[in-house]
């Protein structure tokens, strides 16, 4: 192939690339909440996909597998996986650590941004990095983009002491990235998914507790759900007032239907207000209150 070929053809490329970033693209469209989201694990455990559509490279000069933005990447599939032009996808790819790196078991999925297609032949497309939250690596794979349905606004009304449905508790797995910790706007994931009637938009009140006898749970936030997985809910942190850890306690709206799971034994029952019609019936340092 002649360098006026290769030439012609890169032209072209760039020429694709140009028409299609200068209509109005997903992410120009979505809010900051939306893209925080979007960026998050989804609440789900999943193996490694064989077939998926991957990252194979980049229209750089010299080879490299760690990649960002402005970029023109290559994945290896095309038409023949009816990749087209001006498609949207997803760029995952599953979070490991030191010791899980070669085992076989599901795992959480770490989103990395997602990419525009702007050419596609028989075998292999071309795509443009539109958002990136994290680095692009050679082998991530694609997933079908869709947009967050996300509750706007920070200024919500506070939750009602007597709405909350502490039969209907669940606990905090971790936070991004299976982090044990979380702050004010960042997300956590939730035991408790759809296999629990959880929905978009559910609201929760946060509480420790501390394992102390006569001592009542302590309220330290409040959370709102942004995607809900079959059995897992990623929220987020609307208000704290300490560090929510992993094994935190949060308790839903009675309006909004949750239900509840019995625990397995009274051992794994957190210390929690039972036979209460009205948390405001406890006392932030008061005995417990008892019908």
């Amino acid at each position: 192939m002649s360098l006026r070929t290769i030439a012609l053809a890169f032209a072209s490329v760039l020429v694709v690339a140009s028409s299609v970033l200068a209509q109005r693209l997903p992410g120009d469209s979505l809010t900051p909440l939306q893209a925080a989201v979007a960026c998050q694990s989804p609440p789900i455990l999943v193996s490694e996909p064989g077939d998926a559509i991957r990252i194979v490279g980049s229209q750089d000069v010299v080879p490299r597998g760690l990649f960002g933005t402005p970029e023109v990447l290559v994945v290896d599939g095309g038409v023949n996986r009816d990749v087209k032009v001006n498609d949207v996808y997803f760029v995952r790819r599953l979070f490991r650590s030191a010791a899980t790196k070669t085992d076989k078991l599901p795992h959480i999925v770490q989103t990395v941004g997602w990419v525009r297609v702007v050419a596609s032949n028989a075998n292999t497309a071309l795509v443009s990095p539109e958002h990136t939250c994290s680095e692009i690596n050679s082998g991530d794979y694609l997933q079908a983009f869709v947009a967050p349905l996300v509750q706007e606004g920070d200024t919500m009304t506070p939750l009602v002491q007597g709405e909350l449905n502490f039969e209907a508790y669940t606990r905090v797995l971790h936070g991004e990235l299976e982090r044990r910790s979380v702050g004010t706007n960042e997300f956590a994931t939730l035991d408790h998914g759809l296999d629990h009637n959880v929905k978009v938009g559910a609201r929760f009140a946060v509480y420790r507790d501390l394992q102390l006898t006569d001592n009542p749970l302590k309220r330290i936030g409040e959370a709102i759900a942004v995607s809900v997985g079959p059995t897992m809910t990623l929220v987020r942190v609307t208000s704290a007032r300490d560090a929510i850890f992993t094994g935190d306690i949060m308790v839903p709206r009675t309006v909004d239907g949750i239900i509840a799971t019995p625990p397995a034994s009274d051992a794994d029952r957190p210390n929690l207000p039972f036979g209460c019609r009205n948390e405001a019936r406890m006392p932030p340092q008061g005995r417990r209150c008892a019908d």
